[in-house]
């Protein structure tokens, strides 16, 4: 008999089979390749960081707290994304999708995915920042219920929340 009671397999906008499921210590050294194969380089507010040691403890300090959810495809880890609580009920998303993978749904799905993990945990308000020239990953955050918050004139990156339901 089958053991169902892995993560669902999903399917990108090409058909093409993709996982989505909590990030094991299994994980690192996969998670470890991805971000060192990641282009461009430090392209999100300068991370992931470029030398070896500087994404280790980058890693080390993320990985502590929060959720995290990575995109596995066959057995590659190719794609990350974290909550990060900075406020009893507030979080900040983040996520990074491998080159490979871009522009076919998956971060969408990630986005999603991240933002039903908050609202298991309470989380009623979801932060992020992005850089104004990465137009697609704005859309998928505005699929998922993101809204840009008011910036200055000269505002270096745009911000973004979603309100979550509460949990009572």
């Amino acid at each position: 008999m089958a053991d169902l009671s892995g993560p669902p397999v999903r399917v990108d906008k090409l058909g093409r089979p993709f996982v989505l499921r909590s990030f094991l210590p299994a994980d690192r050294p996969g998670l470890e390749a991805m971000y060192r194969e990641f282009e461009p380089k430090r392209c999100a507010q300068g991370l992931p960081p470029l030398g070896d040691a500087e994404r280790t403890r980058w890693l080390d300090s993320v990985l502590v707290a929060g959720d995290h959810i990575v995109v596995v495809v066959g057995v590659t880890v190719r794609g990350h994304g974290m909550l990060i609580p900075f406020q009893p009920r507030a979080a900040e998303l983040a996520n990074f999708l491998h080159q490979s993978i871009r522009d076919r749904g998956i971060g969408t799905a990630l986005n999603r995915a991240l933002l039903d993990k908050g609202h298991e945990r309470g989380i009623t308000r979801v932060w992020l920042s992005v850089e104004p020239s990465n137009r697609r990953a704005i859309r998928s955050y505005e699929k998922v219920g993101f809204r840009r918050l008011p910036a200055g004139t000269w505002a270096p990156e745009v911000e973004m929340e979603v309100q979550l339901g509460g949990s009572d």
